[in-house]
């Protein structure tokens, strides 16, 4: 037998190892962005001016971006507090789009929080007037909790002194916009860059958050699916997009032939495309395309795929045929009795990819010889040639084009 492979892991939110594999490709250099085409504004903004493109929506929160970490009623009526008392509080920054429309680089859960204490969720939901202002309460404050702990805002309202809610609504706060001109791997790098919270956040995070709509709505029902959940065995702790980046990497090589990749290491601006493409199905106006590939050296590419129905059954299809194939050991360099390695990013998306391909009877065919196949396969897979391909140039251009040529070469043999 073997001796166990040790491997390194992303981590899940709350710190515990995620169940995928991290890649040393996420290290090679990128090629630096123009300085020059960073275009951010400083703005103060009154919070009359906040609570206006709160209630518009033109502020957009994007729940779904949020980590399970949220703050508790305790540290949301301390933000309130520090209100109360004029004290400054960090700045915010935004994303703004064509339209005036921001996205929330940080400072979500300040805002949120603002949100909820002053216009109170029931109210954001319903314009009921008789309920607007009765949502958060405070408690656990630490320099006036004997005389607001339990005080909605609305409470506060009925003061005979209006000391209080002057100082709230009077609250001027500091805002950085980054204009909707500033190129998108320049907004990214300013995200990963200006982002506070606890733990860093990860590249699929930050798609998720500048790219909300169509394409994050179908990540989040693919990483719920029972197909999925099946061919990872339910190891993978999705806390920090983990699963979604996974199932990205695979649709990204499902839309278009791995051949359009770039011949540079860029797997980010790669993924980040794809899910700007997937906002514009069905419809793909080019147009719009044209914004996305404009810097590229080629045309745009031709895609494969251009409905998310069609995306949704290729996916179906490539996590139960893996499965069937690959057995608990699906996706992973780890096969017969060795311990179970981490989900690999690469082998995912490349083998998702090449199984969906097969026709039915091919699928039947493979089945039949799968024992000789995966004999050749693990023979491949503990090769220095292999450990290029899915880990170390993973994201290199050579590294995408070997290993679907590779694996594609061993596949034809046993269909």
């Amino acid at each position: 037998m073997q001796t166990d492979e040790k491997y390194n892991e992303d981590l899940a939110a709350d710190g515990s190892l995620s169940g995928v594999e991290s890649e040393d490709a996420a290290r090679d250099e990128q090629d630096p962005f123009d300085p020059e085409k960073i275009s951010m504004d400083p703005k103060v903004i009154a919070m009359d001016a906040v609570i206006r493109r709160l209630l518009q929506g033109s502020i957009r929160l994007a729940p779904a971006f949020q980590r399970s970490e949220v703050w508790n009623d305790e540290r949301k009526s301390q933000l309130i507090e520090s209100l109360m008392l004029k004290i400054p509080i960090p700045m915010f920054y935004v994303a703004s789009d064509e339209k005036g429309n921001w996205d929330v680089v940080d400072g979500l859960q300040r805002l949120i929080t603002i949100k909820e204490f002053v216009l109170g969720n029931e109210y954001f939901a319903t314009r009921d007037e008789k309920i607007k202002g009765k949502g958060l309460k405070l408690t656990g404050l630490e320099f006036w909790g004997d005389k607001f702990d339990g005080f909605t805002f609305s409470k506060l309202n009925d003061l005979p002194e209006p000391t209080m809610v002057n100082r709230i609504l009077e609250t001027q706060f500091q805002f950085t916009i980054i204009n909707p001109g500033t190129p998108e791997e320049v907004k990214r790098n300013v995200f990963k860059r200006i982002n506070t919270g606890g733990m860093p956040l990860t590249s699929q995070e930050i798609r998720h958050a500048l790219y909300q709509g169509k394409s994050s709505e179908l990540l989040a029902d693919l990483v719920k699916s029972t197909e999925y959940k099946t061919a990872t065995t339910s190891s993978v702790k999705d806390s920090r997009m983990a699963g979604r980046e996974l199932i990205l990497r695979f649709l990204s090589f499902s839309i278009r032939e791995y051949t359009e990749y770039q011949k540079k290491p860029d797997m980010d601006a790669f993924l980040s495309d794809t899910m700007r493409i997937i906002n514009l199905m069905p419809e793909l106006p080019k147009k719009e395309l044209v914004k996305i590939f404009h810097n590229s050296d080629t045309p745009i590419p031709v895609l494969k795929i251009t409905t998310i129905e069609q995306l949704k059954k290729r996916f179906s299809k490539a996590m139960s045929r893996a499965h069937d194939l690959f057995g608990v050991h699906t996706f992973r360099k780890s096969h017969g009795e060795n311990n179970r390695a981490p989900i690999n990013k690469t082998l995912f998306e490349v083998w998702g990819n090449l199984l969906a391909e097969l026709s039915d009877d091919q699928f039947k065919t493979l089945l039949s010889h799968s024992k000789d196949f995966l004999h050749e396969y693990h023979s491949l897979l503990g090769t220095h040639e292999a450990a290029n391909m899915i880990s170390r140039h993973s994201s290199k251009y050579s590294g995408v084009k070997d290993r679907y040529e590779k694996f594609s070469t061993i596949l034809k043999k046993y269909i």
